[in-house]
């Protein structure tokens, strides 16, 4: 297979590094590809070093590996059985005296946002032609449809903190901080996926897909056999790289270069992967000494004087400090790119029709205190805090990625469209609109009936799902402006004194840019989505006093800042009648509850029965539990929740943790598969008692739950019975 056929059946979260260049170590240059044992190889390294060895590993490349075949991916994550497999993977290699620091992406680079939308639009239609196997055949559809659980590398990330492993987030690629943490610190090697590291001049590189946990064998790519073969330098190697396709020059856009250097015509067949490989080989040995970067572009490209810089910046990104220059990068300084234009064209949704408005949609860069950017810094470089918080406070942008989520569902809302009240009230938290009592809260405003949607002076309201709109490109970039923004219940400010606080998108003062996929959503823009005042007394708390301050109401001050996050700040005093580690569980479902007017309350019995049973605590007996079938609607909600979850820990983070991060992660409260098993018996009838399995103490902590989620819903009417399921879902395919 070639590379993107490998990454997408390991699943891996990954950029796909050097096109080709794996499928041509494996089968053109099998002495590059040495079947090595890490413990024998971590023993030599400590007699001739005299330290523990180190390995560093590439965190989402390796989420494949403890998320093994033996969990079954479809039904939104095995929490606690995941745990328990990194608890194993981590035990493998301190028997072996190998420690570990994992290093994850903690951002991605503008230059490859292109490239990053079109793996996630190839996402989209696996999860498409995956649910259309799922009501075909109802079983899991083959691993090469293999989608990640929602939040898979966030959760991680806490997991093997909490497990006491070093985790680390990059402020650039993840790979070049890998190879320079490698080659500053001296490491052992790396364990990761990315053919990229064949090319750094950094530490040993090991394969995590051929890794067997179970005796620590697996392939190390050797960079200088390749070398050997393609008869060039080491610091070639970049150079090579560029010339093939990587990240940052995508292998199609040089396929007439490769066609001309092979000499077959661009009507022919096109040439095999190792007669491309040598081409380029030779190409190399014949550039005269003196060529430059530059002038190697040029001919590559010769018509394409656009493409120049992109050659540049693909063999650039491999250089790390302390490197030799290259004979073909000296006397080329760094070019600069010209400046992004301060303001961007947006795009609205007029009632059913697209429309381009004639305004512009400022952005600058975020003003945040100096105090709160260092500490926000060190917690996003140490994995203390979610990934996207530094990100919005330093660029007022980020994204998530796709989930398992049935696009032809009329019942089931697109999570991100379902959730984004709650991202818009926590940019007001980040960005500080609305500080003190410089904007009145909703109920002050007057409070909007859920039926009401009040649109600012210069907002149009939208259709819930977006069109799908062009395709930006550089210097001009367009943003789709989506002013629906708002679900049943919620509702934008009322004018007031304060109406230009909200009434003006300027991203990076009241507006972020988001790359979220959602129905109808092709991911061609992001969309710009304004903050959402809170429903707070006296407006929004500042930042230092949610993060900083040690002062006996700063707990209440941030647990009913979070709380007002998540639209339901009248539970305040209810929170403390629910243990610790099932609030954020609540606090989601409570939401849907809210926000979905056809969820039946049978599955929100589903979600709480897998929680409290004893069952669900013994990883052994979860993992031989059998599901009769795989259903699209239970495996949709089960996303739809888990993206729930990620956006609430994303909200508490930001309010300085009033939930402590631990006591949110979801293997304290939820598993897919016995979600899954709860929710076809509750389907079938089930009551309440069965789902909990007749255990008395469930059946308390259940009633318990369910009184906090239902609290002040259509639901919280505790003498009408339940509807059967059947008679609500008459169109569903199950």
């Amino acid at each position: 297979p070639t590379i993107p056929e490998v990454t997408q059946a390991a699943g891996l979260v990954k950029r796909m590094g050097v096109r080709g260049l794996q499928t041509y170590l494996e089968r053109h240059c099998p002495a590059a590809c040495v079947q090595v044992n890490l413990s024998v190889l971590a023993g030599q390294y400590y007699r001739q070093h005299g330290t523990r060895p180190v390995l560093v590993v590439d965190g989402l490349g390796c989420l494949r590996k403890p998320f093994n075949q033996d969990l079954p991916w479809v039904y939104g994550g095995q929490w606690r059985e995941y745990y328990s497999e990194l608890q194993r993977f981590l035990q493998s290699f301190k028997t072996a005296g190998i420690d570990l620091i994992f290093i994850f992406d903690g951002v991605v680079e503008k230059a490859k946002r292109v490239q990053w939308v079109k793996r996630r639009q190839q996402s989209a239609r696996d999860v498409v032609t995956a649910f259309h196997h799922i009501k075909k055949h109802g079983t899991q559809p083959s691993d090469n449809l293999f989608q990640l659980p929602v939040s898979m590398g966030t959760l991680t990330r806490f997991a093997l903190k909490n497990l006491g492993e070093v985790v680390l987030n990059s402020t650039k690629e993840a790979d070049i901080e890998i190879a320079e943490y490698c080659q500053k610190h001296r490491c052992f090697g790396i364990l990761g996926q990315d053919t990229d590291f064949v090319i750094f001049n950094s530490a040993p590189f090991f394969c995590s897909k051929d890794l067997d946990i179970s005796n620590l064998t697996t392939t190390q790519y050797c960079r200088y056999t390749l070398c050997n073969q393609l008869t060039i330098d080491l610091e070639d190697l970049p150079l090579f790289s560029s010339l093939m396709g990587n990240d940052i020059i995508k292998s199609d856009e040089l396929e007439p270069f490769k066609r001309r250097i092979v000499g077959v015509s661009a009507d022919a067949r096109f040439p095999r992967l190792e007669e491309v490989v040598m081409a380029v080989s030779r190409y190399m040995q014949t550039i005269p000494q003196g060529t430059t970067i530059r002038d190697i572009a040029r001919d590559v490209f010769p018509d394409e004087p656009a493409k120049w810089s992109q050659v540049e910046e693909g063999v650039r990104m491999y250089l790390l400090p302390g490197d030799h220059q290259p004979w073909y990068m000296q006397n080329c300084s760094p070019q600069t790119l010209p400046p992004s234009s301060a303001k961007w064209n947006c795009r609205q949704m007029m009632m059913e029709e697209e429309t381009t408005l004639e305004v512009d949609v400022e952005e600058i860069k975020p003003r945040v205190d100096c105090k709160v950017l260092q500490f926000a810094r060190e917690q996003h470089l140490n994995s203390d805090n979610i990934a996207q918080i530094y990100n919005i406070l330093i660029s007022a942008e980020t994204d998530s990625s796709v989930a398992m989520e049935d696009e032809t569902s009329a019942d089931i809302p697109s999570s991100s469209v379902l959730f984004r009240p709650i991202r818009q009230r926590m940019y007001t938290v980040l960005f500080g609109v609305g500080l003190g009592s410089e904007l009145s809260s909703e109920t002050n405003s007057g409070r909007v009936s859920p039926t009401q949607r009040t649109p600012q002076r210069s907002i149009v309201l939208a259709p819930s799902f977006s069109t799908p709109l062009s395709m930006p490109h550089y210097g001009n970039s367009r943003f789709h402006m989506d002013a629906s923004q708002t679900l049943m219940g919620d509702q934008l400010p009322q004018e007031s004194a304060h109406a230009d606080t909200f009434s003006r998108p300027i991203v990076g003062k009241n507006a972020v840019k988001e790359w979220c996929p959602y129905r109808g959503n092709s991911l061609n823009r992001a969309d710009v989505i304004m903050a959402l005042p809170l429903n707070l007394p006296g407006g929004t708390h500042s930042l230092p006093l949610l993060w900083f301050s040690k002062a006996p109401e700063a707990h209440h001050h941030r647990l009913h800042t979070f709380l007002a996050c998540m639209d339901c700040a009248d539970l305040l005093e209810h929170v403390g009648r629910v243990e610790p580690h099932f609030v954020i569980m609540c606090l989601v479902l409570h939401y849907m509850v809210k926000h979905m007017p056809t969820w039946e309350e049978w599955e929100v019995n589903a979600f709480l029965a897998q929680a409290v049973v004893p069952f669900g605590q013994d990883v052994g007996r979860l993992r031989g539990l059998k599901v009769p079938r795989v259903a699209a609607c239970p495996v949709h909600l089960a996303s739809v929740f888990l993206k729930g979850v990620s956006y609430s820990l994303l909200a508490d983070c930001a309010c300085g943790w009033p939930i402590r991060a631990q006591d949110g992660m979801p293997w304290h409260y939820f598993d897919g598969k016995l979600f899954h098993y709860k929710y076809l018996m509750a389907e079938g009838g089930a009551d309440v008692q069965a789902l909990c399995d007749h255990d008395e103490r469930a059946l308390q902590r259940f009633q318990i739950l369910k009184d906090f989620v239902t609290c002040g819903t259509r639901l919280d009417q505790r003498n009408l019975q339940s509807h059967h399921p059947q008679q609500h879902r008459a169109g569903h395919h199950y």
